[in-house]
């Protein structure tokens, strides 16, 4: 009789824990992945032939967490949020395959007003952000102190770890990763 009453209760508290571990908690915690886009567009190659180039834009957003450490040893703690951290992959299919022909990755702190937008050129990386009245003034790179600007013929043509300042005076460290031009 007391394995019967030890098993039950032993029964009861694994379940009640599992249907108390089984709450989905708080969306905004977890991971969020998204496909931002998918671009169809046609490029001039020569004078009447034209080739179809689609752009898939991935992104992925974390938002680490911690607990408040002036709560430790308490039953319920404080959540701190981190800042958002954004990967941005942008591929390129440039011909008829099924494969793609180019994949480019963005790592950056993502601000709480605004993001970033890339658009792969043959000339470079043109990097907007998505405010109307927020603009790139400068882009460092951080490794030569090399200032580029976002006008034609300046724009970032190599991976690497950039410094990008817009015309609200902030600064945002950019990580590009698996860059080749076309």
């Amino acid at each position: 009789m007391k394995i019967l009453k030890f098993t039950t209760f032993a029964l009861f508290m694994s379940i009640s824990t599992i249907f108390a571990q089984s709450d989905d908690g708080n969306p905004k915690i977890s991971d969020n992945w998204t496909v931002k886009e998918v671009i169809i567009a046609d490029a001039e190659t020569d004078e009447y032939e034209t080739d179809e180039i689609k752009q898939i834009v991935l992104t992925e957003v974390y938002t680490p967490v911690m607990l408040d450490p002036k709560d430790r040893y308490e039953l319920n703690q404080d959540i701190i949020f981190m800042p958002t951290q954004v990967t941005k992959t942008i591929k390129l299919d440039m011909d008829a395959d099924d494969m793609f022909d180019q994949e480019v990755k963005f790592d950056y702190e993502k601000s709480e007003d605004y993001d970033l937008d890339f658009t792969l050129t043959k000339d470079g990386i043109i990097i907007l952000t998505d405010k109307d009245n927020l603009y790139v003034k400068n882009i460092w790179d951080n490794s030569t102190m090399y200032r580029y600007t976002n006008v034609r013929k300046n724009r970032v043509k190599a991976e690497g770890n950039y410094t990008i300042e817009l015309t609200d005076g902030e600064k945002i460290e950019v990580k590009i990763s698996n860059y080749n031009r076309m």
